[in-house]
């Protein structure tokens, strides 16, 4: 049973007549938060009438669902046991759906709803007098909540495939710790125990940055410093969005995935070093004085083989060893 208001409970206790609106919250890997109203306007609900815990919860403000793309769904089921549920979603996007500076269909190309967190809530309200306005005394419901698995942009809509939380059991890497050569930490975590933001640089961006590539004044020691590092906006319209770093090369920082507001000259951004979890690594680019956290007594990787010798009756195991070789 889905937890509901105790005005929504007693409103469906003596009233048959409701109205439900969906709603749709998607919160990407950035922290970015995209809310679309399933009804036919855009709507401002205060964000009490959301339970605690909700990507819409607002304790002293509205929250506001733009009108946007329009939204199909299937059905949401609930199971028993470790299977995830799953939610289809089609969004039909026009022209001027956008997300950020690209349209909703190209966000969902280049990746930026990959691994994105979907909530829906179905919203209740009693019937406005002229079909339209509607109350927020109900309050809303937590439908499904979940991430994006998979993600498909045709060239009329866009499918999207959520899956429940249990999901993420799938992906979990048991057991937690593998005996491999490379450091089986994440970078920069408490387990890792080194600080990024020691070797941590500012820089503005210079002329001819891209959403795809800044250019920087940046010569980092060794060159591959920030390699595999992020980059978080400071100033500008892409201000506290983070992207991976795919490398640093000659003064240009070429992302993975592009920011979602163009750069103009001037804008700043935070870089932080990567790792790429080799056994160099720490002492050479990270300049500590010993590996961190790795398996040092790992066997160097080296092609197996296997040698087989058959003796061939009525002859030495010397003529037999050469006609086994050739």
């Amino acid at each position: 049973m889905k937890p509901a208001s105790a005005a929504l409970q007693a409103y469906l206790a003596e009233h048959d007549a409701v109205i439900v609106a969906d709603l749709y919250a998607f919160r990407l890997a950035d922290g970015t938060l995209l809310r679309y109203s399933g009804w036919t306007t855009p709507l401002t609900i205060p964000g009490t009438a959301f339970p605690s815990g909700s990507l819409n919860y607002e304790a002293a403000d509205y929250t506001v669902f733009a009108k946007g793309p329009r939204f199909g769904r299937s059905k949401v089921t609930t199971r028993i046991g470790v299977e995830p549920a799953e939610l289809d979603i089609a969004v039909l996007a026009g022209a001027g759906d956008a997300v950020g500076d690209f349209a909703f269909a190209d966000a969902v190309r280049l990746g930026l709803f990959d691994g994105a967190v979907v909530e829906l809530d179905r919203f209740f309200a009693p019937p406005a007098a002229d079909g339209m306005s509607l109350a927020a005394s109900l309050g809303a419901i937590v439908w499904f909540y979940g991430v994006v698995a998979e993600a498909d942009a045709g060239r009329s809509r866009v499918d999207l495939k959520v899956k429940s939380l249990m999901s993420l059991l799938a992906v979990q890497q048991m057991p937690r710790r593998l005996y491999h050569a490379a450091c089986t930490h994440a970078f920069g975590d408490a387990m890792c125990g080194f600080d990024r933001t020691g070797m941590a640089v500012t820089a503005a961006a210079l002329a001819g940055s891209t959403q795809a590539r800044l250019l920087v004044s940046v010569s980092p020691a060794p060159a591959t410093l920030y390699d595999q590092g992020t980059v978080t906006g400071v100033a500008g319209a892409n201000a506290g969005a983070t992207r991976t770093i795919a490398q640093l090369a000659d003064g240009t920082v070429y992302l993975l995935k592009p920011f979602l507001y163009p750069v103009p000259t001037g804008d700043t951004f935070r870089l932080l070093p990567g790792c790429d979890h080799t056994t160099d690594t720490c002492p050479e680019r990270l300049r500590q004085p010993s590996p961190l956290r790795r398996l040092p007594l790992h066997p160097a990787p080296r092609t197996g083989g296997v040698t087989i010798s058959i003796v061939i009756p009525g002859l030495g195991k010397a003529e037999s060893q050469r006609m086994t070789d050739s």
